[in-house]
């Protein structure tokens, strides 16, 4: 390996050469990393003076190992910079003395703790990262590629195809398009699924468009991507504020290179209705019942017993009585019960129930029209045996009567012949 060996002045030193030592002398000296163009390993000793290691913004850092005394680190195009001495540099994030830039000076134990590191007594710990300096502190970097699959060209963020991203309001990250098969695929980020493509357009505020270090439009941005050029420095620099939710990346030009990936902010859980776990037919018997028919199972006013959760249709053919599904088993349409529910105190059509995770343990259904046209909605966490249609007619919620042969027998009812009630040798009535 070749040394090159520095003054005793206060040199300013940006290392290029690969496979080089440079070693420091008695002045203050600041090196400044920048990647190379090409695989390269640099090693810098320094024990004396007040040295600074500056990474100016764009810098990138995929890798780093830290010793008692000693850094390494892997950037971008795999440049390995070797620091010796390293705990007795300062560290300017950000910073860089060819354009008067100054950053956030770190020491050797808080730019280690950037990386979620600290300094062993003996040996080495290490971290893979992929992380950018931008206004002068590292931020979260995707690094953008485009690869072929069965159906079309595809993005792939950190080797990873098309994922979810998992964003927090108020913190900056950084989409790097420089790799050369992203050079016809510039990337926006759009409230709508497939952006422009979907009748979209691309957020207008958090996102920045960088080419070469200067800021631009997303026009600018866009016109300088093709098929045929290479960029240098281009980034997207997204900060998503309290009010997102839910986003969608997207290439500006083609559409479907994103699949069906989102960002995600601040721990947002889609809520995705699950498919619909079964269809009941609903009819009307004239004006005294509700006639169900789900799962091989028909009854009418029956007890349904519904899982937490899960979405269920309800086909209604019941004209001129509309189906409400209320708190309160009474008719008209107050108490009616409408969180997960689509088309309540529908008669004809479809009206959907995915039950909320908070819905009550019982609920009902009532015509509101007809008072005998009703029956209980069990609400359960499981249902074990899967069953929703339960036989038992359940439009009386009061207590049960004793019955004989399936027919009530009320001691304070005086029969008659003409009910046709013969009760059986031998017992007294």
């Amino acid at each position: 390996m070749a040394t090159i060996n520095l003054s005793s002045n206060n040199d300013i030193i940006i290392p290029t050469n690969d496979n080089t030592d440079y070693r420091g002398l008695a002045g203050d000296d600041t090196y400044i990393l920048v990647s190379q163009k090409s695989s390269a390993s640099v090693s810098i000793i320094d024990t004396e003076g007040n040295n600074v290691i500056q990474l100016p913004e764009w810098s990138k850092i995929k890798s780093i190992v830290v010793a008692k005394t000693a850094l390494k680190i892997t950037c971008d195009d795999m440049t390995v910079f070797t620091i010796n001495g390293a705990d007795k540099f300062s560290y300017d994030v950000g910073g860089n003395t060819t354009n008067n830039s100054l950053g956030t000076i770190k020491t050797f134990s808080e730019f280690v703790a950037i990386f979620e590191l600290t300094a062993p007594s003996s040996g080495t710990v290490n971290k893979d990262t992929n992380k950018i300096i931008y206004d002068d502190e590292f931020r979260t970097l995707y690094e953008v590629k485009v690869k072929k699959e069965d159906d079309g060209n595809k993005y792939y963020l950190n080797n990873e195809l098309s994922p979810d991203l998992a964003l927090s309001s108020g913190e900056k990250y950084v989409f790097d398009l420089n790799d050369e098969t992203a050079s016809n695929h510039p990337l926006s980020i759009s409230e709508t699924k497939n952006g422009t493509h979907n009748d979209g357009t691309s957020v207008g505020n958090g996102i920045n468009y960088y080419l070469k270090g200067d800021s631009v439009t997303e026009q600018e941005f866009s016109s300088s991507f093709s098929a045929d050029t290479s960029l240098e420095n281009a980034f997207v620099v997204f900060e998503p504020s309290t009010s997102d939710t839910i986003l969608y990346y997207y290439c500006l030009f083609h559409g479907g290179m994103a699949n069906d990936a989102k960002i995600l902010v601040d721990g947002f859980v889609e809520q995705v209705p699950e498919i619909v776990a079964t269809t009941i037919q609903v009819q009307n018997v004239g004006a005294s019942d509700y006639k169900f028919t789900a799962e091989g199972l028909q009854a009418n006013d029956p007890t349904l017993t519904l899982v937490r959760g899960k979405t269920y249709e309800f086909d209604l053919t019941a004209e001129g009585h509309p189906f409400w599904i209320k708190t309160t088993q009474l008719t008209g349409s107050s108490g009616q019960y409408n969180e997960g529910v689509t088309n309540n105190g529908l008669s004809s059509g479809t009206l959907t129930f995915t039950v909320p995770a908070d819905a009550p343990s019982i609920l009902y259904y009532v015509c509101q029209i007809h008072g005998n046209m009703t029956g209980r909605i069990n609400i359960v966490d499981s249902n074990e045996n899967g069953t929703i249609i339960n036989n038992t007619n359940s439009s009386d919620t009061s207590s049960s009567t004793p019955t004989y042969g399936g027919y009530a027998l009320d001691l304070d009812i005086q029969y008659s012949f003409e009910q046709e009630i013969i009760p059986s040798s031998g017992y007294e009535i």
